[in-house]
């Protein structure tokens, strides 16, 4: 999930980055049978695909060919909402509370992007306790996450309550003036079920999907091994769905191992911490845009697949691809 950048020539690369952005500006004005949707393509190592081109992709909706237009870097400045969990199921544990954990994970997200993203901040339970809009600026967000990481009572004082997740994530959007694929939700969470919300997991999902808005989360609990467990049993598979239909992305896990915190993409994975947060970062930060043409109008929201052509798998074997897995309906767009 980490990105690289090159450049042949100042006035070619200027000149492809601002059609680029006169082809983003207009996006709204293209015809229903045209979308422009981000994309991230990895290696079997989930680091980037380099000089992927239109050839090398498959698309495809009812079984008919979706053409592909053009593939290129997002050059557009981003927009981050960290969502925080301060429900009880964070602070009711026999030793150390989950949102011990959940505060310097929180601290490394804005350090890390702080210069390169606009960051807003929501925290909640049972309805939204702290909000850090856009217009208070990067730094204000720096200081809640200080001011909470320093005060020893927080959790006990503050992490209370039932779970009105889906809410707060259709919140972190409203934050978001104009909404669009450069924008991301990354939620830390224990993925435990919502159990306040008046909004569904379905709205959640439909709001993404017409905003092109994507989500990423880390899952934070104490038990990572999972595989015994039924799906219904693993916590946090609905955010995760949600996630992966957004085009976003999702860490099964994040624990305690002594005194450092433990990730993993997947029960195998073995990167260490920060290169696993690095590389979600970049996914979230450094995604590429997809032009596509429909081959006919979409008159309900419909599941569309986007994979390698056979030739390119063979040359990047294992390769995979996120991207959002719906396309809506004729009438959104």
């Amino acid at each position: 999930m980490i990105f690289r950048f090159d450049s042949v020539g100042k006035c070619v690369v200027s000149f492809l980055v601002s059609a680029l952005c006169i082809s983003l500006a207009g996006a709204q004005d293209l015809p229903c049978s045209r979308r422009v949707l981000p994309v991230a393509l990895r290696d079997r190592e989930n680091l980037p695909i380099q000089n992927v081109s239109v050839v090398d992709l498959e698309a495809k909706v009812h079984g008919k060919a979706i053409k592909v237009l053009s593939l290129a870097p997002d050059p557009r400045p981003h927009r981050l909402v960290l969502v925080l969990d301060a429900s009880a199921s964070m602070g009711s544990t026999d030793d150390t509370p989950l949102f011990a954990l959940e505060s310097p994970l929180a601290q490394h997200f804005y350090e890390v992007n702080r210069q390169r993203s606009q960051i807003a901040l929501l925290i909640f339970n049972k309805h939204i306790t702290e909000t850090v809009d856009f217009a208070q600026g990067n730094v204000a967000v720096g200081d809640k996450l200080k001011q909470i990481s320093s005060d020893r009572y927080y959790p006990k004082t503050n992490v209370k309550g039932t779970t009105a997740l889906y809410d707060t994530v259709l919140a972190g959007l409203d934050l978001l003036a104009h909404p669009s694929s450069a924008d991301a939700l990354y939620v830390l969470t224990d993925g435990g079920p919502d159990n306040a919300s008046k909004h569904r997991a379905a709205d959640v999902t439909q709001r993404l999907a017409v905003t092109r808005v994507r989500l990423f989360a880390v899952l934070l609990h104490k038990d990572i091994d999972h595989r015994n467990r039924t799906p219904e049993e693993v916590p946090g598979e609905d955010l995760a769905n949600i996630a992966r239909k957004s085009g976003g992305e999702i860490l099964s896990s994040a624990d305690w191992n002594g005194k450092q915190i433990t990730l993993s993409a997947d029960p195998e994975a073995k990167w260490k911490s920060q290169e696993t947060l690095a590389r979600l970062y970049q996914t979230i930060l450094a995604d590429q845009l997809l032009e596509i043409e429909l081959p006919f109008p979409i008159a309900k929201d419909e599941r569309w697949e986007l994979k390698l052509s056979d030739s390119a798998r063979r040359k990047w074997k294992g390769a995979q691809i996120t991207y959002p897995t719906t396309l809506v309906k004729c009438g959104y767009e």
